[in-house]
């Protein structure tokens, strides 16, 4: 009896090794396969089991649990996601650029991330890597990077499948195959399809202000397929060819937008910030409350929307890289990654959250975008090392061209509106092409200090089509970039630059346990054009390349016997000419430009921690504090304001989370919770798109069988129901629109595997 009780003992630690999430992960963030206690510089990194058995697999909630990390999508997640790291992120809603947190899947870059939360399955691990990555990545990294690394194909048959369902009837399937074809020869195929009913309800008038009927279909639903397929070659002497075809799809609606007026509906007199954000308050523009367009049901499953064809997303993204490795010799290998991406991408939304007739011209802000993006990219890379040095050298070239549109109003309204002078369409033709070359040494002065040196060059073209055949900025005093007095004069434009980012910095390792580590990094971000409506000429001039220059302190420990692991850095950044969009009036639009420099400190701690067989916590903390020297000014509820001294969107002062984690033979209990404190939504810094501070919760408890091949999972997101915006904007004198985050969800997952 007493063997058979150890026996129980030994098969409930196993099973709480089968589920722990504490590890020591191999990440690539230098081009090579290292420890992440290894690498000298802030980095995140997640093993796709980990992500599945921390319940962060879907979408983009990782951003939760990474300190200084946040996200924020315009337009819902499937069309524009956006990171910010350190409060840097994309600061403009345009197809026409690209995002200075840049987006990775498989050591390719993604120029546009609209789609690319679709591709987050069968992952390997995934990586952030925070600050100017300007040497090894080096492609408009100012901010950081997201690197998704999927599975390969290997020796072994493998197959797993997994059905998820949830609140709002949501059902999402994926499958994978893993097959050896012959000797040398693999492939691995996999599928994720992801369906879900409109979480928002649309209380919108059956007929809009243009006679048309509104489809009043709930809004924000899912419906989205994805897959990938890989063939990796043993081609002799190491060498190995990896193919990769993937692509994805989504045809859903997109998000409703909460109405949010400026004015007392009685006095006329400005609201506070509080009666704004609960949608008491009008405005001359539109004569309608929040509460009103929500159907008297304020909150993030009620909004409204007036679009004849109702809100719309439609992304189709197809793609094939091929991955060839060759070692030259016993320390030296060549890399050679070629990807085409390709995109299409149509959205239709209503921008002021009106839907009610009769309340104003409730199609006013209805728009249309279309973007259709096709890219090269080809890297070359030497990797070689010597018993003092490590090194990498390589070439890198990228070629990408944006055909765009936009519209408004949005569907048959177009047609109605350009006869009476209230319609506007623009077209866009984005091309670019860039070189760069780069290496990096590692230099191990003495057998604990190591010299880090790197630096890259980059050269970028575009040129930059932009006609507007329908405009009712005619309506206004006539002011165009050629003086003829015609806003439907077409404008074509050049921008070349080039420029030298890199990174210096010394590595000390204290004793086997723990790295310290300094350095200074540079990253450059392209300059470029604005694909949005505008009646002004500096519209249309050239935005100029924006300069990360950052620098970095941190360690790296393990201790308490490998149970307990602590990671710190502090950081100090100057961000040299920021891309910033800012709103006037409804009249002239938004302008992208270089709006000044910003300065940037902070500090981040993680901390996993097993203090028990049985308990095991992970907790990060970030601090940030982030101003913008300008000289530029922009108009926000009708006034001039100041750029100068705010702070950037999307940058918390403090940020915290905390995971927990029970095991109790194959069951797993686990309780997290992510915090921020309040923080603006707008460079502008004006105070109605002002987030509070709100902590999120979520909880899950998963059973696995003996042998690993069976789990059950129950969770819940959001589970005290929280209410917050991921987005305010203030787009009129007296209005603006405000993007809700999702309430709770329920959800229960089956997963198989023969693994």
């Amino acid at each position: 009896m007493a063997m058979a009780a150890e026996e129980q003992q030994d098969k409930a630690k196993k099973a709480v090794k089968k589920q722990s999430v504490v590890e020591v992960i191999q990440v690539t963030a230098s081009k090579r396969s290292e420890s992440i206690q290894e690498v000298p510089m802030a980095v995140s990194a997640f093993s796709g089991e980990t992500l599945e058995k921390l319940g962060l697999q879907e979408g983009l909630n990782i951003t939760q649990h990474v300190p200084n990390m946040n996200f924020f999508a315009i337009f819902g997640e499937a069309s524009s996601p956006s990171m910010s790291i350190r409060g840097i992120s994309l600061v403009n809603y345009s197809d026409s650029w690209e995002s200075p947190v840049s987006i990775y899947v498989d050591d390719v870059y993604r120029g546009n991330p609209a789609g690319s939360a679709m591709q987050l399955f069968d992952i390997s691990r995934l990586e952030v890597l925070k600050g100017p990555q300007g040497t090894l990545f080096g492609r408009n990294n100012t901010g950081g990077l997201v690197h998704h690394i999927t599975n390969n194909p290997h020796d072994e048959f493998e197959a797993k499948a997994s059905i998820q369902f949830g609140t709002y009837n949501q059902k999402i399937v994926e499958g994978v195959l893993n097959m050896p074809i012959t000797d040398g020869v693999r492939s691995r195929l996999a599928v994720k399809m992801n369906k879900a009913d409109g979480w928002q309800t649309n209380h919108a008038s059956p007929v809009n202000d243009y006679g048309l009927d509104v489809d009043t279909q709930d809004l924000n639903s899912t419906d989205s397929l994805a897959y990938r397929l890989k063939f990796a070659f043993d081609i002799g002497e190491g060498s190995e060819l990896l193919l990769d075809f993937h692509g994805s799809e989504a045809d859903q609606t997109s998000v409703g937008f909460a109405h949010m007026g400026y004015l007392d509906p009685t006095t006329g007199d400005r609201c506070s910030i509080k009666r704004i954000h609960n949608g008491e308050c009008t405005s001359n523009t539109f004569g309608t409350t929040g509460i009103a367009e929500a159907g008297g049901q304020w909150g993030p499953e009620h909004v409204s929307s007036s679009i004849s064809g109702g809100t719309v997303t439609q992304i189709e993204t197809t793609g094939i890289s091929a991955k060839l490795t060759i070692p030259l010799t016993d320390n030296i290998e060549l890399t050679s990654i070629t990807a085409l991406e390709e995109m299409d991408k149509f959205l239709q939304d209503d921008g002021d959250g009106v839907g009610l007739s009769g309340v104003g011209f409730n199609v006013f802000f209805d728009e249309q975008y279309r973007s259709d993006t096709k890219q090269i990219t080809q890297e070359l890379r030497l990797n070689g090392h010597t018993e003092k040095t490590k090194w990498v050298a390589g070439l890198y070239y990228y070629d990408d061209s944006r055909q765009m549109r936009t519209q408004n109003p949005a569907g048959a309204d177009f047609a109605s509106a350009v006869p009476i002078g209230f319609a506007h369409q623009e077209d866009v033709l984005l091309e670019t092409e860039s070189w760069a070359v780069f290496g990096q040494l590692d230099y191990d002065l003495t057998d604990d200090l190591t010299l880090v040196a790197g630096l890259r060059y980059t050269t970028d073209d575009r040129t930059y089509h932009y006609e507007r055949p329908v405009s009712y900025y005619g309506l206004l005093d006539p002011t165009d970039a050629d003086g003829d007095g015609d806003f439907n004069d077409p404008v074509d434009d050049t921008l070349d630059e080039d420029g030298f980012s890199g990174r210096l910095g010394l590595n000390y390792h204290l004793d086997a346990d723990t790295l310290l580590y300094a350095s200074v990094s540079t990253g450059l971000r392209a300059g470029g054009f604005s694909a949005s409506y505008n009646a002004k000429p500096a519209a249309f001039e050239p935005v100029k390349q924006e300069k990360n220059t950052s620098i970095e302190a941190g360690f790296k420990t393990t201790f308490l016997d490998g149970k307990a692991r602590l990671n710190g850095a502090v950081f100090s950044y100057t961000l040299e000419g920021f891309q910033a969009q800012v709103f006037e009036t409804l009249a002239t639009g938004s302008v992208i430009l270089n709006a000044g420099d910003v300065d940037g400190i902070g500090a981040e701690l993680d901390l996993t921690y097993a203090i028990t067989e049985d308990f095991e916590v992970i907790a990060s903390l970030g601090l940030l504090d982030t101003e913008l020297d300008s000289d530029k000014s922009t108009i926000v509820a009708g006034e001039t304001v100041s750029l100068d001294g705010v702070s950037l969107p999307s940058a918390p002062e403090l940020s915290y989370s905390l995971i927990g984690r029970y095991y109790i033979g194959n069951v797993s209990l686990q309780l997290d919770y992510s915090w921020q404190d309040e923080h603006f939504l707008q460079v502008e810094n004006d105070p109605y798109s002002k987030s509070p501070s709100y902590g999120i919760a979520n909880a899950s408890i998963d059973w696995t069988s003996e042998d690993g091949a069976w789990g059950v999972s129950f969770f819940a997101q959001n589970l005290a129901d929280e209410e917050y915006f991921t987005y305010q904007n203030s787009l009129g004198d007296d209005w603006g629109y405000g993007v809700w985050g999702k309430p709770r969800t329920f959800g229960l997952k089956f997963k198989w595997n023969t693994l």
